[in-house]
């Protein structure tokens, strides 16, 4: 199986191939075998298809690519120009029959034409207002770098959009950042969301107003700040984090024990080891979770054990903690989960699986018609992500 995580991918944009074919050096090489004249109609072809897709006329260049593929059914020169013909015409999944198509039973794919359709399909999705994964999609072509995309965010967040801005804020946008910063201070506002998108915004200008509520009177968000104090390396954070030890509250306590965990202090680790033996599943996931940084010798024999829980959520959890060291029991336990009455469970299994599973574009490629409409911007942006 062609493994997607040990291939160093040269990317090469439509134009590079387009002059390659037209001076007869193309960027996929021609078959040695084919005769000279062979190969000198299929370049013809394959020029006179690009210059008819430039200049709008689909239907000649359709054919041409057609063409080109019957010919020569294993050049990747020509199935970039089909696939570019479907991509000219709006549609979710563009070129994706024509790609798999040319594919058949080959085993190597070709990474360059599959990001083309991935890209496409995020920008496609990022395109339609009411799509349930618009943001998902945006965001993934911003992390691209994509500045289209991160425009259209951004003005989503200046306008008040909350979505937008944590979106765009998680990529550590320092706008963003600020815009998710003057939320903090509504009173009356929902904090949390707000809070997780600091913490994923890696931005040290998160700090001062994070640190400010470690005393907020509210318990979740004493907690919220807690751990996104942690996430972002907040090592000035800990005498601030400490006392929190000590709070009349459990969950602030663990979330101070996990926080300072990751911030390589040990002040909470008896707390951790007491919470990782545990008669409660759900608490031993949580501390499993906080000790997933740096795992002690007993860790994995926790997590394998919460894998096959009565609980389909910790199952859930302990499949993506586990994923890094066995992938193999973790994609076991998605498949098990896939089959879920519970559709929260089923969908959020497939995320999992693509974003920390899935080993191959094979397996991203049927993600990719997914019915979950998360599960299929995910597929596309992990492709994306893995050809950079």
């Amino acid at each position: 199986m062609f493994d997607i995580r040990r291939t160093n991918v040269g990317l090469r944009p439509v134009v590079a191939l387009i002059l390659a074919v037209q001076v007869s050096a193309p960027v996929y090489a021609q078959p040695r075998s084919a005769p000279p004249s062979t190969a000198s109609s299929f370049a013809g072809a394959l020029s006179q298809g690009w210059t008819a897709l430039a200049a709008g006329d689909l239907a000649k260049a359709a054919k041409l690519a057609e063409s080109a593929m019957a010919e020569q059914p294993r050049n990747a020169a020509a199935v970039a120009l089909g696939v570019e013909v479907d991509l000219a015409r709006p549609g979710s999944l563009a070129g994706l029959s024509t790609y798999e198509r040319w594919l058949a039973g080959r085993k190597i794919e070709d990474p360059y034409v599959l990001r083309r359709i991935a890209s496409e399909h995020l920008r496609w999705v990022g395109q339609q207002s009411t799509h349930p994964a618009r943001l998902e999609a945006a965001k993934a072509l911003a992390a691209d770098g994509d500045p289209q995309a991160a425009a259209t965010l951004l003005k989503g967040a200046v306008a008040g959009g909350q979505m937008e801005a944590r979106a765009l804020a998680s990529l550590g946008d320092p706008q963003s950042v600020e815009i998710i910063i003057g939320q903090l201070q509504v009173p009356e506002g929902a904090k949390l969301g707000a809070i997780n998108a600091l913490a994923e915004s890696g931005s040290k200008l998160a700090i001062p107003p994070l640190l400010r509520l470690l005393g907020d009177i509210r318990e979740d968000t004493r907690a919220a700040a807690a751990d996104a104090l942690g996430r972002l390396g907040a090592t000035q954070a800990i005498p601030q984090i400490k006392p929190l030890l000590k709070d009349p509250v459990f969950p602030v306590r663990m979330s101070a024990a996990a926080a300072l965990y990751r911030l390589e202090d040990l002040s909470g680790i008896e707390l951790l080891d007491e919470l990782m033996a545990s008669p409660h599943s759900a608490i031993r996931l949580g501390a499993a979770e906080a000790m997933a940084v740096r795992p002690t010798a007993s860790w994995q024999t926790v997590v394998r054990a919460l894998t096959s829980d009565p609980d389909a959520s910790v199952q859930l959890g302990a499949a993506r903690l586990i994923a890094p060291y066995d992938p193999q029991l973790a994609a076991s336990v998605l498949e098990r989960l896939s089959g879920s009455d519970n559709p929260a469970i089923r969908e959020e299994a497939a995320r999992v699986f693509v974003q920390q599973v899935a080993g191959d574009f094979a397996e991203l490629r049927r993600y990719l018609r997914s019915p979950d409409a998360l599960a299929a911007v995910r597929a596309a942006a992990r492709i994306v992500e893995l050809t950079r």
